[in-house]
């Protein structure tokens, strides 16, 4: 059972179904924490939701509940014991256990709910025997005597007036008024299923002349959103009159009652009770003080660092809902914990750490990784014990598992056009499995890979291979996006160092965006940039470990690690920055570090990609001067003159192309205007390539 507060309960009944305010969710809070037996009496006009509430709040204590429903004429035996038609006994009668006795045996084992609803039913002499329950747990009756342990009870009695109860049941129970919703509550219950529904307005308006017509009882919530989705479903047909009568008023006597109090002022309705004023019990008792010896002991760092454990006692999910296990301990969660924090994010719930959740002992993943987010630190520390993580990328293609490291070596159990299946497995040093790799490609999903190791480590020094030429997945130091800047390198060809899945994810950047390492210990303002982009920037944001900059058209982030020897850059355009930033921009892409690059031959990628028959746009692409650039398969280029003849590429993967150029930045002229061309260009060819190819 969670910890029981206000702010808890209040939360609690209204993500259930049961709309209250805090004032009355105070209330119930302290009625389950009344001795010696937590409860309360219930009262209130049908309707109100007496009986729904302590339903919902055995939910929310999580415990279970019994309910027993009075009859008019209710014995106080009948709570106990039942009396059934049986043709197995002599008597022709089986006596059984009631709810009340089923109850108290509960109680001894765990904590339980007695709800008694409509109390005032029953005969008047039950207000007498059930008094020595409430006080010490116990019924007697002639052959049964009944006890149960009342700390691991709950009682609510709810009553509508029928009869007057015995004053000693009273005085053992606190009384909650459950009175009709307040309209702004009621209001607020109805947009979470029926927000801007053109009716929301009659509709709380027809609640509060219910409440004020005196009906049997008020108008529900419940019968509220079911009138308006009848009038949505009715359209034009819909007939105001005869729609309250289906599924509100219900009697032509309600009806009746309802068409009086059209004209009644609503008054929200609070029990009327006098109002006492809190100075008039203002006052203090004496007591005599006892001086006592002070006494000195050091601080007790074990209670200053004493933390309650993390909730897990959750629903497992689904095994298809399941992207990712690990063993909940403190080693593992750090290392979760660890890689938020290099993210610099973390998640509200400390049940939740890099997407995974604390439940029943492990540590669960409900949504897989994108393959291409894998990188050498993802994980700062090996896991404990065997792990599963889910990869996944729907924008692998049939041909892109050639590239997949030690593909001859996969068993392969699967194998179409539409569908393949295949395992890996690896051995460590003393012959034992180290790793198995699970993968399943579709023609429709892409590829889905179970990677279950026993160390995170291992996967990534698989997946980071470059073996094969045309890389299948560039597993970077930092999971950074670094494929558009290398693709427009000068010594670079159509991607065979990038990760052809890296590529491929362009599609998705909507402008500029690439980030990599910065060359170690160079001066930040004078080599990187900065002071220019800072010039140019409206907004600046910088804690301890980052700054970024945000100006016309472009977001600039600087990232330093831990060790304070490098820097980590980020750079996202998507406008036209002016000459300035550029030039500033332009600056830092230089000092990036790219491996197999020349520094000096980083220049700023402005491409566009888009989805096609590749073969069907390069020989669309010939017939407008477009031409392959030597033995580069894959790569064709043609110059624009409106960009000072810079040439402008084109990279061909299946399905996929991707027009860009590698601008660089001249201070004897403005070329502000040259970039803005670029951006331009590629836009219009990659929109044109979609459109006719």
């Amino acid at each position: 059972m969670h910890e029981i507060t206000v702010k808890g309960i209040h939360k609690s009944l209204n993500e259930n179904g049961y709309i209250c305010g805090v004032p009355f969710a105070a209330s119930v809070t302290s009625a389950i924490q009344t001795k010696p037996v937590s409860g309360a009496f219930l009262y209130g006009p049908a309707g109100t939701g007496k009986s729904f509430l302590p339903i919902v709040l055995s939910k929310t204590l999580g415990v279970e509940m019994f309910f027993y429903q009075c009859a008019p004429g209710t014995r106080e035996d009948d709570l106990v014991l039942k009396m059934l038609p049986s043709e197995v006994t002599k008597s022709g009668v089986e006596i059984k256990k009631s709810t009340v006795f089923k109850a108290a045996e509960a109680s001894h084992k765990n904590k339980v709910m007695l709800v008694l609803d409509e109390w005032d039913k029953t005969r008047p002499t039950a207000d007498g025997f059930f008094l020595d329950f409430l006080q010490y747990g116990r019924l007697s009756i002639p052959g049964t005597d009944i006890n149960a342990n009342l700390d691991n009870m709950f009682i609510f009695f709810t009553a509508n007036d029928e009869r007057e109860f015995h004053e000693a049941l009273l005085r053992r129970f606190p009384k909650i008024d459950v009175n009709p919703l307040e309209s702004s509550l009621v209001m607020s219950a109805l947009r979470l299923t029926h927000d801007g529904h053109p009716h929301l307005g009659n509709a709380i308006k027809l609640y509060e002349k219910a409440v004020m017509s005196g009906m049997s009882k008020p108008a529900t919530i419940q019968e509220i959103r079911q009138l308006l989705d009848a009038i949505s479903f009715l359209g034009k047909g819909a007939d105001w009159n005869s729609l309250v009568y289906q599924f509100v008023t219900k009697t032509p006597e309600n009806h009746s009652l309802l068409k009086d109090a059209q004209t009644s002022e609503y008054v929200p309705v609070n029990g009327n009770i006098a109002e006492l004023d809190s100075k008039k019990f203002t006052g203090d008792i004496a007591e005599k003080k006892v001086k006592k010896k002070k006494i000195i002991m050091p601080t007790k760092i074990d209670y200053l660092t004493k933390v309650k454990p993390i909730d897990d006692a959750k629903d497992i999910p689904s095994d298809n809902e399941i992207y990712g296990v690990y063993d909940y301990t403190d080693e593992n969660y750090s290392m979760l914990a660890h890689q938020e924090m290099r993210n610099r994010i973390a998640n509200d719930d400390v049940a939740v750490v890099d997407d995974f959740e604390v439940i029943r002992g492990k540590l669960i993943r409900k949504k897989p990784y994108q393959l291409t987010e894998m990188s050498i630190t993802q994980y700062a520390r090996d896991a404990e014990g065997i792990t599963e993580v889910a990869y996944v990328d729907k924008n692998c293609t049939f041909k892109d598992l050639t590239r997949i490291p030690n593909w001859t070596y996969w068993t392969i159990r699967r194998y179409s056009k539409d569908e393949v299946v295949a395992r890996y497995q690896s051995k460590g040093n003393g012959g034992d499995i180290a790793m198995t790799v699970d993968m399943r490609w579709t023609k429709d999903n892409g590829i889905t890979v179970i990677i279950a190791a026993d160390s995170p480590k291992s996967s990534t020094d698989f997946w980071g291979r470059r073996g094969n030429v045309g890389q299948f997945l560039n597993v970077s130091e930092y999971g950074t996006e670094n494929a558009s800047l290398a693709l427009f390198s000068s010594r670079f060809d159509n991607g065979r160092y990038n990760g052809i899945l890296n590529i491929r994810n362009i599609i998705t950047h909507e402008g500029i965006e690439y980030s990599a390492k910065i060359n170690e210990n160079t001066d930040r303002t004078t080599n990187f940039g900065l002071s220019y982009i800072a010039s140019q920037s409206r907004d600046v944001i910088t804690d301890s470990v980052s700054t970024t900059y945000i100006g016309r058209g472009f977001e600039v982030g600087i990232f330093s690690n831990d060790a304070t020897d490098y820097a980590f850059a980020s750079v996202n355009i998507d406008g036209n920055p002016t000459r300035t930033a550029l030039e500033g921009i332009n600056l830092l892409t230089e000092s990036m570090m790219i491996k197999e690059a020349e520094h000096s031959e980083l220049k700023i990628p402005v491409y566009k990609a888009v989805k096609v028959n590749s073969r069907k746009l390069a020989n669309h692409l010939k017939k407008r001067g477009w031409r392959f650039l030597g033995k580069r398969l894959g790569m064709m280029g043609k110059r624009y003159k409106s960009t000072e003849n810079y040439m402008c590429y084109c990279f061909l993967f299946e399905n996929l192309a991707i027009f860009g150029f590698a601008y660089d930045y001249d201070d004897t002229v403005d070329k502000s205007q040259v970039f803005s061309r670029m951006r331009r260009i590629v836009s219009q060819l990659a929109e044109a390539a979609s459109v006719n190819v």
